[in-house]
């Protein structure tokens, strides 16, 4: 069920790839740019990513269905 309140995230982890590593790119769990304009598009990493998904990927060793695990989160 989707969350109707927005939040941000900061996850970090590794491009499937090549394994390199990411630090603190900024998701949300909407689908959209907000509408107040604390963040532009270009701050954010990836849309529609609810916090149980994070929570789900790290527990799975990271994976998630995109080209990068995730290894940590910190909601703001």
């Amino acid at each position: 069920m989707k969350n109707n309140m927005r939040k941000y995230f900061l996850i970090s982890g590794y491009w499937l790839d090549d394994g390199s590593e990411f630090y603190d790119y900024l998701v949300t769990n909407f689908d959209d740019e907000e509408e107040d304009g604390r963040f532009s598009d270009e701050d954010i990493f990836f849309y529609g990513m609810e916090e149980q998904e994070i929570v789900d990927a790290i527990k799975a060793g990271g994976h998630t269905l995109q080209d990068f695990a995730i290894t940590s989160y910190r909601e703001i």
